[in-house]
């Protein structure tokens, strides 16, 4: 059975969301029921159906519902042609009978929430991956180029009329567009176009030309892609001038799904850009720290916290020593106050707090997750580029991974063992001492009120 007819069997649950350009009752995305529950086990795979356009690009996360053991989990998926979603997770380094929340987002919205609860494996828990569905052919017009995934297709541009034309294929409505300039150099009435699908949306040269003779010029760059090119149908038009021709000749390039494409061709998870420890942990009172990876990026501005915890504060930092890091202290005793909340370990390194970001608090910070959002650059817009969590722990409480491990949360050392001091009615010698002191500070406060 096809994961569209399982989630379509099954009872669902869909939250709308309004997006550019969808209103509520477009954008939306379901949950299939026989996708769950999810156990503490490898390949656990969350599947479901959204009406959001093939290609579409959206993020499904599994969040610890509560402080005392936090965790995330997150992945970006593609909307299948067939409508559907496919997101596999590894979660087996998660205890049984967790909760946690599970949800989907795109650009900012978000299409589902609920609580769900991570299940005891007792054999094989090992969830089947389903199979992508290669999509159809649209176009009966003789302007359809069919490609494997991962392969180069060869698109032909015909120059009959002119010695330049402008190409453009796929649209916004995919989440890939890419527009270039093709010329007919040796005037023999047509270019060739390759268009390299392992290439797209990397580093590498998409776009390029089989004859010697032609060239091609890119005009509008590509978007990043965190993997190979989706198997989809992508339009693509042929203009003989953007800005007058309203009747482009089109085509459709059809890419199909190939078996081996997720092994030879996937963009395997890196730290070049990102947080450095998805959950990072401190003590009420204490200094924390969060170690951002910036890479090449000159800049990156990091968000803590959001209006659901009633605390945020935005900054943005810079590597000012080198080594394409920035360790950023969060003092939880200065936030909201005002004193410094964020400093950087390295003197070298840089963070400058966005004027009227950080949320005054009357008090001290709450003991609660506080979500982390990483950008490139010096904004906080749009959807983040990596996403954390900071485990502010009660200071009257230990958690396990917090400051009982015996490191210093801003040194990262191990400080000089502290024995206890005890005598028979448990009250340390230095609380005798700092008792005797206030004791004669007393007498010396009434005797000067009797001489006054």
């Amino acid at each position: 059975m096809s994961v569209r007819s399982v989630a379509l069997a099954a009872m669902l649950i869909a939250v709308a969301a309004t997006g550019p350009g969808l209103t509520a009752a477009e954008q939306q995305a379901t949950v299939s029921e026989d996708s769950l529950p999810l156990h503490a086990d490898e390949q656990q795979v969350v599947t479901g159906e959204t009406t959001l356009d093939s290609g579409t690009e959206m993020t499904v996360r599994i969040k610890s519902a509560n402080a005392s053991n936090p965790f995330l989990h997150q992945r970006q998926v593609r909307v299948q042609p067939n409508g559907t979603f496919v997101a596999q997770f590894d979660l087996s380094d998660l205890p049984a009978n967790i909760s946690y929340e599970l949800s989907a987002h795109v650009d900012g919205d978000t299409l589902f929430e609920r609580t769900e609860t991570i299940a005891q494996c007792d054999g094989d828990c090992t969830d089947t991956v389903p199979e992508t569905e290669t999509p159809k052919e649209t176009d009966d017009s003789d302007n359809v180029v069919t490609v494997s995934q991962g392969e180069t297709a060869e698109i032909p541009v015909s120059m009959t009329d002119g010695g330049k034309k402008t190409l453009s294929v796929g649209s916004e409505a995919v989440n890939y567009q890419i527009n270039a300039t093709v010329s007919d150099d040796d005037d023999d009435g047509e270019v060739l176009v390759l268009f390299d699908t392992a290439a797209a949306g990397t580093d590498s040269e998409t776009l390029s030309v089989a004859d010697d003779g032609d060239s091609v010029s890119v005009t509008a760059p590509e978007p990043d892609l965190p993997s190979t090119l989706d198997p989809a149908a992508y339009t693509y038009r042929v203009f003989d001038d953007p800005a007058t021709d309203d009747k482009p000749t089109v085509g459709t390039l059809v890419i199909e799904a190939n078996g081996t494409a997720s092994e030879e061709f996937e963009v395997e998870e890196t730290n070049d850009f990102g947080f450095e420890e998805t959950v990072s942990r401190v003590t009420q009172g204490d200094t924390g720290r969060i170690p951002i990876v910036l890479a090449t990026a000159d800049a990156a501005t990091v968000s803590i916290g959001s209006p659901d915890t009633n605390y945020e504060i935005n900054a943005t930092v810079r590597d000012g020593n080198g080594d394409s890091r920035v360790v950023l202290l969060f003092d939880t005793t200065a936030a909201g106050h005002d004193e410094p909340t964020l400093e950087t370990a390295a003197d070298a390194d840089a963070v400058t707090v966005a004027s009227g970001s950080e949320v005054a608090l009357d008090s001290q910070l709450a003991a609660a997750n506080y979500d982390l959002s990483l950008f490139r650059g010096t904004e906080a817009a749009g959807q983040p580029d990596d996403i954390g969590t900071l485990v502010v722990i009660d200071s009257n409480t230990t958690s396990p991974g917090s400051a009982s491990d015996g490191v210093d949360s801003v040194t990262g050392e191990t400080p000089a063992t502290q024995q206890p001091q005890t005598g028979d009615f448990g009250i340390g010698t230095g609380a005798l001492v700092f008792g005797g002191v206030l004791a004669i500070a007393g007498v010396g406060i009434c005797l000067r009120s009797i001489m006054n």
